[in-house]
């Protein structure tokens, strides 16, 4: 029964690197198969061409530097594979408890005057006392356009606040105030109780 080898067979068998009873049945195979023998006989070809060419063995460049590095690497690795000898505890002894047993002291310690310790009120207008100081927070307006001021006034009586910008183009009197923008008040009621804007 004349079957075919598998691909690894074949192509150890085209480098001549198979053995005795392997190579009689891939011989017996490769007798019916012309093609196969002559790429059997180009791949001895190119070894003898490549023997003939090259030197069978060559000595790398610095050998001794890679060498030395490779035995450094070598003993790094058996060092650092090397089981660690346990320490030797003494029983009866508290010494072992004492460093765990301060440090965690010392964190109660810092941990409680923490809580104890509140940090100094800085006074803005005099810097070198410590008096606390009260400062009114002024609103800021921002007007995202260049050249536009906003000012604003607030009328206590009135429970409102005006924003004037300033650099805003007038808005024509054709313009019709939507009902959406009412102020809640009845249409002929008076403006005349908001206080005067002062400056």
């Amino acid at each position: 029964m004349n079957t075919t080898p598998d691909e690894e067979r074949l192509a150890l068998w085209v480098e001549d690197e198979l053995d005795a009873d392997a190579l009689a049945a891939v011989d017996a195979w490769a007798a019916t198969q012309p093609e196969w023998l002559e790429r059997r006989e180009q791949a001895r070809q190119m070894k003898a061409l490549l023997r003939g060419t090259l030197p069978a063995t060559e000595e790398p460049p610095y050998a001794e530097f890679f060498n030395a590095r490779i035995a450094r690497e070598i003993g790094r690795e058996a060092a650092a594979a090397a089981p660690v000898a346990p320490m030797v505890q003494t029983p009866g002894k508290t010494w072992r408890w004492f460093l765990p047993a301060t440090a965690v002291a010392g964190m109660v310690l810092c941990f409680w005057a923490g809580t104890r310790i509140t940090p100094p009120a800085v006074n803005v207008a005099a810097p070198n006392t410590l008096a606390p100081v009260s400062v009114a927070s002024v609103p800021v307006l921002y007007t995202p356009e260049r050249g536009v001021k906003a000012d604003y006034f607030a009328s206590a009586s009135a429970d409102a606040m005006v924003i004037v910008l300033d650099g805003v183009a007038a808005i024509p009197d054709s313009f019709e105030v939507p009902d959406t923008a009412a102020t809640g008040r009845t249409p002929g009621e008076s403006t005349a109780d908001i206080d005067p804007p002062t400056r």
